[in-house]
């Protein structure tokens, strides 16, 4: 591969598209941020999304937008971005709040003096704003009492700190609030990041995402035998509107199409990209891009956008 192949494909993952919902968290986000300077009112905000919907790109996005400032004295942290670990507990994620803090010895300590330390470092760094990603770790505890002390935790934190709190994380994440009341009360206020905003928005939308992370490769894309339209309809049920499944998607058709030596990215390069990054046995009329795939979301059991509630008996209900 040439390095302009390379060039191209990190041209490509360092996009970032602003869909609809993307706006409007971003938004809201920032709304919090700015009742909270001028008011001191602390607003918290729940963003929910499934994997590769773009919250941890949205998470980002917005932390630098307020980077950390170094002075003489101490560094101003106005937005404290924090990724929670895996199975999270509650000396795993304070750790966590530490180690973003530039503390030196995040495990030093009993769980109350490292929530105590988080606190105070966390106003000497001017910390305005707390995000969360990766909420659902701490709903991945486990059984509910489990689950309701990290929460409750996360609830007094919150407290203490008395700053506005962003939680980004998959749907499951409302589990977390619906064992633990107080933290519910404290996120009334949700967001969905999906591309779907209704039928009508859908195609336009999967068009205007795909298009535009397609235009950093130096290949033009080629619908036929499809119009625009149509394709833009196939793209969806193959990525589910999630900007991380275009992305591998058109990588994987981009390499094809250069390994073939194309002058441009076709149907055949979609279909093979999806089989390879997406879904296996997505082959025949089980493949977004084949002539007879039934327009229909795959998300029954063993298909890749499968969802959290579903069963094999609900699935095999379903009807094509």
């Amino acid at each position: 591969m040439s390095l302009q192949f390379y060039d191209a494909v990190k041209q490509l993952q360092d996009e970032c598209i602003k869909f609809p919902a993307f706006d409007t968290a971003y938004e809201q986000i920032e709304t919090n941020l700015k009742l909270f300077r001028a008011t001191g009112v602390a607003q918290n905000l729940l963003i929910l999304g499934e994997s590769g919907a773009g919250k941890t790109s949205l998470a980002e996005l917005f932390a630098n937008e307020y980077p950390m400032v170094e002075l003489p004295e101490r560094n101003l942290i106005p937005v404290l971005k924090v990724e929670v670990p895996a199975a999270a507990t509650i000396a795993g994620t304070v750790e966590a709040v530490l180690a973003q803090l530039g503390d030196l010895q995040p495990e030093r300590g009993t769980v109350s003096v490292k929530t105590a330390r988080a606190v105070k470092i966390a106003r000497s760094c001017g910390v305005e704003m707390l995000i969360f990603d990766e909420a659902q770790h701490i709903q991945d505890r486990g059984r509910a009492h489990s689950q309701y002390f990290v929460g409750d935790w996360l609830k007094s934190f919150m407290d203490a700190l008395g700053t506005p709190v962003t939680l980004l994380g998959l749907p499951r994440t409302q589990i977390l609030l619906q064992v633990n009341e107080q933290l519910r009360r404290r996120f009334t206020h949700r967001v969905s990041l999906t591309t779907q905003q209704d039928s009508d928005s859908t195609e336009a939308d999967s068009l205007r995402l795909f298009t535009s992370l397609a235009s950093a490769l130096p290949l033009p894309l080629d619908p036929r035998p499809y119009q625009w339209g149509e394709l833009a309809r196939r793209l969806h049920f193959a990525t589910d509107g999630r900007v991380a499944y275009v992305k591998k998607i058109l990588v994987s058709a981009y390499s094809q199409a250069v390994l073939e030596s194309s002058d441009s990215i076709g149907i055949n390069d979609l279909s093979r990209a999806f089989t390879t990054t997406i879904w296996p046995s997505g082959i025949g009329g089980l493949n977004p891009f084949h002539p007879s795939f039934p327009f229909r979301p795959l998300d029954r059991a063993g298909e890749p956008f499968q969802t959290g509630e579903m069963n094999g008996s609900t699935a095999a209900r379903r009807k094509y």
